[in-house]
């Protein structure tokens, strides 16, 4: 009786450690499901400006990578707007948590930029865009100069030519072959250095980019708008650009007359672009919901790819008051604000 009583306790003993075990098993898998809608009211100031009348709210959503018991979680409780993402539709190629999170930042920063230009140059303050270097936002883990670079490395200059663009960048690289060395100087923590870089194949799994050569980087162009009156800003935890939109226009609002909020709660999603465009961000329909459970009264929702359909869909669907508004340009926002 005693004998079998220890099997007992080892048997639950074990089984307690395994249950353990599985909590911190990261399945390939993400966990997404609606966020907030939260007020940028003090995260943008511009200097000497007009006063919002209203708020202007950037929505995020909780994607989050899961456990074994949030898999299953979100696999079976029957929650339409909780789903499960694969991993390679969240992560680049071999990409830890830590670059991850760092180009999610570097993301947030560069539509910070966008926004600070378009709402500017809309406001007729005459924004100037300073072309600051090439921005390493991804690294192909598998090529030889994984090691030598570092995600959030700024490149500005490459075989004593400087580097403003990523154009100026690749119309160097077209011109080597494989096995060459070269020097590339970046600005990495604030301080100037000067690596050694080599051209090799890329590996098949990066296969389909139409060039089958370089220096195993992702890349964006790292650009930083010069205003006046100057804007800071103060948005924590929060990445990616899919605040573009909301961004410029609460710049936009703080730097005129018009008064464009009206007292209104403006929620909405979208990138912006440098001609004012407005893009796809994916998430839409957990985003139309977060903004409903925050109390917006208008969802701002990009017409590209669909977004406004799906938006519109999913508010009838949670029988929402919210207003969903169609974008394609940050002018159209700005008009519809005016007009309403």
């Amino acid at each position: 009786m005693q004998k079998r009583k220890k099997i007992i306790q080892w048997v639950l003993i074990i089984l307690g450690i395994v249950l353990i075990a599985l909590n911190f098993y990261q399945t390939p898998y993400f966990v997404q499901r609606p966020g907030k809608a939260e007020s940028m009211h003090g995260m943008i100031k511009v200097k000497n400006a007009y006063p919002i009348d209203g708020a202007y709210r950037l929505v995020y959503i909780y994607l989050g990578q899961a456990n074994i018991y949030q898999y299953l979680w979100a696999k079976f409780d029957g929650d339409k707007y909780t789903t499960l993402v694969k991993e390679n539709q969240v992560k680049m190629p071999n990409e830890d948590e830590q670059d991850y999170n760092l180009r999610q930042e570097n993301y947030m920063n560069s539509a910070q930029q966008t926004a600070a230009y378009v709402a500017y140059q809309a406001a007729g303050k005459k924004p100037k865009l300073l072309e600051k270097g090439v921005l390493i936002i991804g690294l192909m883990k598998s090529m030889p100069n994984a090691h030598a670079l570092k995600v959030g490395d700024l490149v500005i200059g490459m075989d004593n030519h400087r580097i403003a663009t990523t154009t100026d960048m690749d119309r160097l690289i077209k011109k080597k072959n494989v096995g060459d060395t070269f020097p590339l100087t970046i600005v990495r923590k604030n301080q100037v250095k000067t690596v050694t870089v080599k051209v090799a194949p890329f590996p098949k799994a990066y296969a389909g980019s139409g060039r089958s050569r370089g220096i195993g980087i992702y890349q964006d162009n790292h650009v930083k708008a010069e205003v006046k009156p100057s804007v800071k800003f103060t948005i924590h935890n929060i990445g990616g650009p899919s605040a573009g939109l909301m961004m410029t226009l609460d710049i936009y609002d703080q730097l005129t007359k018009e008064n464009l909020s009206k007292g209104r709660d403006i929620a909405g999603t979208g990138t912006i672009e440098l001609n004012g465009d407005v893009g796809p961000i994916g998430g839409i329909s957990d985003k139309v919901v977060g903004a409903s459970k925050s109390g917006a009264d208008i969802f701002f929702a990009p017409y590209a790819d669909h977004e406004y359909q799906l938006a519109k869909k999913t508010a009838n669907e949670i029988g929402t008051k919210m207003k969903i508004v169609p974008v394609k340009r940050f002018s159209d926002a700005v008009n519809y604000l005016m007009r309403e």
